[in-house]
């Protein structure tokens, strides 16, 4: 029986390693949404670790403790899962409380559903094994419902809500539960805590993936609109422009023998004056072409005009005639860098000069926005900002990465110290579509 003991020891270890170890690799990864690394034979590197340690543990200390696993497995996915950074630790220690309680909580259904009967030693192995594979399967059932394409990572507050319930729920039910010698005895009105837990988890799991969702949606249609007004308002230009050159046209020849009289009178001032005031007519009648690009053109041309009430001016060269991408994604990227060097400029004592410089390089458009700032600006940070209340300013920069990343492109920040201040520069690259 010894022998049996210890085998199943080593077999439980196993696969509760290896289910607890997938269940906060999809949890961190898929329910939660954070950056993490697929290394795919670590869950069962971390379950043939919980069997090896469990055993020696239950030969030599005649007991199993689950915290120096528990430990072992936090530092060996923060090293080989995560991006090493603070968030990413909270968010690897929520993943692994949940998963604990989904695997506390479905183990507990199983055998508070199973109580009355009779059980062999194999029987109640047989039962932990089927709690620890529901378990899992019940973790990727929700990394299917909630998987979508435009999704965005939860939040702190909403992944310590999530943690919190599952905790509290099942140290609960864990009152109900109790050892005597490797069998279980738990009580049948357990399973419905249980069972409301996980029901729960999965309702406010899709509430908040919904909500952000939502959010997104609200979001692009502002964009949708923003995109819309400044097309209307860039085509009304092109027409009026259109019409006052044709109005130039048809009286030319009247400009024409006006232009002669002052000559052949030797009225040579009134004449300067007069092709003066005609060049200036001209110029107010070109068409708003300043890209190429239509949907690049009516964004600069917008911003252009709040540049000018913010006191600053807004210089561009260069083209981006040929560029092949979404209304809203250029909309997104544009509005949102153009608005924050517009801010940024504004709050400066220099020459308020924002440049905009774009061309096709090789396989990718590239576009260069550079703008005066007050202060220096950490370019490391998740939200880069110059400001001290960071909480609203910079959001923007999060939209824009996400929809040049989307695209297949890249987005560069940079701020260098300058004579006078400090200038901002963001550089982004466009693939050519082939």
């Amino acid at each position: 029986m010894t022998t049996i003991a210890h085998s199943s020891i080593i077999l439980l270890g196993l696969i509760y390693g290896t289910a607890f170890s997938f269940c906060t690799l999809v949890t961190l990864g898929d329910l939660f949404y954070r950056k993490v690394k697929r290394v795919i034979l670590f869950p069962m590197i971390a379950g043939v670790l919980f069997g090896i340690t469990g055993f020696l543990q239950n030969r030599f200390l005649g007991g199993v403790d689950l915290l120096p696993m528990y430990l072992l497995h936090t530092a060996a996915a923060f090293v080989l899962l995560t991006d090493k950074r603070k968030e990413s630790i909270i968010s690897l220690i929520c993943a692994e409380l949940f998963s604990g309680c989904m695997i506390g909580s479905m183990q507990t259904a199983v055998f508070s559903v199973t109580n009355g009967a009779e059980r062999s030693f194999v029987q109640v192995t047989l039962l932990y094994m089927t709690g620890y594979i529901s378990a899992a399967l019940f973790v990727f059932l929700l990394k299917r419902l909630v998987r979508s394409e435009d999704r965005v990572p939860l939040g702190l507050l909403q992944i310590f809500l999530l943690t919190g319930i599952s905790c509290a729920v099942t140290s609960i039910v864990t009152r109900s539960f109790t050892m005597s010698d490797y069998i279980p005895n738990v009580s049948p009105e357990a399973a419905i805590p249980s069972v409301l837990m996980l029901m729960s988890v999965s309702v406010l799991l899709l509430l908040s993936v919904k909500a952000d969702q939502a959010k997104r949606f609200r979001e692009t249609n502002e964009l949708s609109e923003k995109y819309m007004t400044a097309q209307a308002k860039h085509f009304e230009q092109n027409r009026a422009a259109d019409t006052e050159m044709r109005m130039l046209r048809h009286d030319m020849k009247n400009h024409i023998t006006v232009m002669n009289g002052l000559f052949d009178s030797g009225k040579t001032d009134e004449l300067g004056e007069y092709l003066k005031e005609l060049g200036t007519s001209f110029s107010d009648t070109q068409s708003v072409n300043i890209t190429g690009n239509e949907i690049a053109d009516a964004i600069i041309y917008e911003k252009k005009k709040y540049a000018e009430m913010n006191g600053a001016s807004l210089v561009t060269e260069g083209s981006l005639k040929g560029l092949e991408i979404s209304a809203v994604t250029l909309c997104t990227v544009l509005s949102n860098l153009l608005d924050n060097a517009v801010e940024a400029a504004a709050q400066t004592d220099t020459e308020r000069v924002i440049t905009l410089s774009a061309k096709k390089s090789g396989s990718f458009y590239y576009v260069c926005i550079s703008n005066p700032s007050a202060n220096a600006v950490d370019v490391s940070a998740d939200i880069p900002t110059g400001k001290s209340d960071s909480t609203g300013h910079g959001l923007g920069l999060k939209s824009v990465r996400k929809a040049i990343e989307k695209c297949g492109g890249t987005l560069e920040l940079s701020c260098k110290e300058a004579s006078s201040g400090y200038i901002f520069t963001a550089e982004v690259l466009f693939p050519v579509k082939l």
